[in-house]
């Protein structure tokens, strides 16, 4: 799984579905990062199934 985040923002995203999914002017995380936040529209449709 790929974690990308907008290089002006500390929100990292890991679900392509998600309406602040970057692509454009990110950086690349392949595993769960360390710092930062993570998105909380990501983890909702992860949970409910949507995130494919």
């Amino acid at each position: 799984m790929a974690y990308r985040k907008k290089n002006d923002s500390d929100t990292w995203h890991w679900c392509e579905k998600c309406s602040n999914w970057p692509t454009s002017d990110y950086d690349t995380s392949y595993s769960k990062p360390t710092s930062g936040e993570l998105c909380n529209q990501c983890k909702s449709k992860a949970e409910s199934g949507n995130c494919h």
